[in-house]
């Protein structure tokens, strides 16, 4: 099977109806099982939207309404345009941009259970360093799947003190109790993996029954996600890998690819996306 994960960059691109095409074009074409999104945007002041293919979160969701301009919304809307249907779910997790109600969402080919779990100290609504993961729990013979959506902070603030750890903490904590499942944890970890010493450190010495899809695949296409000063990321203009598809280690990897990149599909955000194949087989 196939999955996807992107930073969007929702409504921050120029652009963006073309980006959302070429999205659409890509997701159509390979069909992916499960795909994860960040930046997820919508505009604090369009109207409230109905779906037929939403479900909503339980557990934290802040209960905000999802708006006509939905960056997800308008995606999943094109491909139901192309006779393709995915069930979808989106919890928010700020403000952005002092506009848009920000969050991540999960497209699934298959029906599924959401939860949205806040896993920052912070909970003001306003403040950047909110943040909520969400969770679809999905029942597919023989396998149950628990995938994730995560947009994290960095690992420190700058102040010092420690963003992202507490967050992979409470995630963790989570993803032990479901280690007879499948899992899929996917999305922008803020942190580098090629820094010794911090979050990709965190995650591969807390979290030994994950597994980091690039690392273990049998055929690699790409490397970084990032690859010029984008925000967040301000004084560091270098090529980063801080995209991520994590699974279970019992899964096998056959394909990795950074896709959206200028080689495989054209860009429509400020970080690539990345694709992975994934054996069917425990």
């Amino acid at each position: 099977m196939k999955v996807l994960t992107l930073n969007t960059h929702a409504w921050m691109e120029e652009d963006p109806y073309d980006k959302i095409e070429k999205i659409v074009d890509r997701i159509a074409a390979k069909v992916y099982r499960f795909v994860a999104l960040q930046e997820i945007n919508q505009s604090l002041d369009a109207e409230v939207a109905v779906d037929p293919g939403f479900i909503k979160a339980g557990g934290d969701d802040p209960g905000v309404a999802v708006k006509a301009d939905n960056f997800a919304l308008l995606i999943v809307e094109g491909l139901r345009e192309r006779g393709l249907d995915y069930y979808w779910s989106w919890t928010a997790n700020h403000i952005g941009y002092d506009k848009y109600d920000e969050g991540v969402a999960i497209l699934s080919r298959l029906p599924f259970e959401a939860e949205s779990l806040l896993v920052s100290d912070c909970q003001d609504y306003t403040h950047h360093y909110t943040r909520r993961i969400l969770k679809a729990s999905v029942e597919e013979a023989p396998n149950k799947w628990t995938v994730l959506s995560c947009h994290y902070s960095w690992w420190k603030d700058g102040k010092g003190r420690a963003l992202f750890r507490k967050e992979w903490d409470k995630t963790r904590h989570l993803l032990e109790g479901d280690k007879e499942t499948s899992l899929l944890v996917m999305g922008d970890f803020n942190n580098e993996a090629a820094i010794k010493g911090e979050g990709y450190d965190y995650v591969t010495v807390t979290a030994p029954f994950l597994s980091d899809s690039y690392a273990q695949a049998m055929e690699i296409n790409g490397d970084a996600t990032v690859i010029s000063a984008i925000d967040g990321w301000n004084d560091h203009p270098d090529e980063k890998r801080i995209d991520y598809i994590f699974t279970d280690n019992r899964k096998r990897i056959d394909r990795y690819r950074v896709v959206f990149d200028g080689q495989n599909g054209q860009v429509v955000s400020d970080h690539f996306g990345i694709e992975a194949e994934i054996s069917e087989t425990n």
